[in-house]
């Protein structure tokens, strides 16, 4: 997990270090509908850095006390937090207006019981995706969003016999899967 940690700073470090355009830029925070209709705080920052191009951080997660599987125990919820990184080309030539196309990288971590077995992990890997902004107004914007990528993901997971085992004994897991990795009608609001 502490290998996971050093790549959220190197991400972060990355996003804020990287080499910017002199001169104003526009910056936007926003959060997804759905993910908040799931019960899931979602905040992401979108900042432009040139004429086509901007990026963008989400970060989202969850601590859901009420989705429990109670042949686990009592102890057992969903929890997951994850970090999305991602640079979006505009093809109109004005960022956060109209069709965008991304690349993004998506990193994070997992604990959530599924059909009486425990499963708690670390995740990550690219993605691409694909969206249109509706302008709203001035500061306000309305962004649908969908995309796919393959997910790397490691863990361990109990044995599914119902009971909930010290974390030493999980059994260790490992692979890979195509998934969707982003959907979203996201409030988008501009900043400056």
């Amino acid at each position: 997990m502490a290998r996971l940690s050093k790549a959220y700073l190197l991400v972060m470090a990355l996003f804020l270090l990287l080499p910017l355009q002199a001169g104003a830029q526009r910056l936007a925070v926003k959060t997804n509908v759905l993910s908040l209709a799931a019960a899931t705080p979602h905040l992401g920052f979108e900042m432009v850095t040139g004429e086509h191009v901007s990026l963008s951080l989400s970060a989202f997660g969850s601590s859901n006390p009420y989705w429990r599987d109670k042949s686990l125990g009592e102890d057992v919820s969903t929890r997951f937090f994850a970090l999305r990184p991602e640079v979006r080309y505009w093809f109109n030539g004005r960022p956060l207006t109209r069709f965008f196309a991304g690349a993004n990288i998506l990193a994070g971590s997992y604990d959530f019981p599924l059909w009486g077995t425990l499963h708690k992990g670390t995740l990550a890997g690219p993605g691409l995706s694909v969206g249109y902004v509706i302008n709203l107004g001035k500061r306000l914007d309305l962004e649908f969003t969908s995309g796919a990528g393959v997910l790397f993901y490691w863990g361990k997971r109990s044995a599914g016999d119902g009971s909930v085992p010290a974390e030493d004994s999980l059994p260790k897991t490992w692979g890979y899967k195509l998934t969707p990795n982003q959907l979203g009608i996201t409030l988008v609001y501009i900043i400056k």
